[in-house]
């Protein structure tokens, strides 16, 4: 069980990480409806879901924690990050005969790039403050997932700045 000052500032935590995934989903719809290419539409789009479903699973979180005065601390799933990272690098690479790069949409993905980073790095100062294992768990779910989205970045930067070198680098990954 957690105490009421630790669960305060717990809580308090927890509303400044549905803060900035509100603002990452809106910055990535903005930046959806702004780039001109497909591919970068969908990187932004997809981008946009994962926060609604962070937003979900904080919100699911911080009201148990609530509720119980910290007593009920929710189990996390392990992530699924490396997963969905590897089936959206099969979609860019389904892509490399139809895409064309625009200076815009390089500027977009470092703009995201530069929030992620930033995201990952409040779950990290977070998770090292935490004593909990359940709630470490917690934060070690969206560091991992903030993680990936900043790989997916790199990763559609890298392909659309230099996709020979892209497909070269993914060929010894595989």
């Amino acid at each position: 069980m957690i105490n009421k000052n630790g669960i305060d500032g717990l809580l308090e935590s927890f509303k400044i990480a549905l803060a900035l995934e509100r603002e990452g989903k809106k910055l990535f719809r903005e930046a959806a409806e702004k780039t001109r290419s497909r591919l970068a539409r969908q990187t932004f789009e997809y981008l946009a879901a994962e926060e609604e479903r962070h937003i979900e699973r904080i919100e699911e979180f911080y009201n148990a924690l609530s509720r119980s005065g910290g007593s009920d601390i929710p189990d996390t799933a392990d992530s699924t990050a490396d997963e969905k990272l590897e089936t959206f690098n099969r979609m860019l690479e389904e892509l490399k005969d139809t895409y064309q790069s625009t200076s815009s949409d390089i500027e977009a993905y470092k703009m995201a790039l530069d929030f992620e980073t930033s995201t990952e790095d409040f779950y990290e100062e977070n998770l090292k403050e935490c004593q909990d294992a359940k709630i470490r768990k917690f934060y070690r779910w969206l560091i991992d997932e903030e993680t990936m989205h900043s790989r997916l970045l790199r990763s559609c930067l890298r392909f659309v700045e230099d996709p020979a070198e892209w497909f070269r680098m993914r060929k010894k990954v595989l």
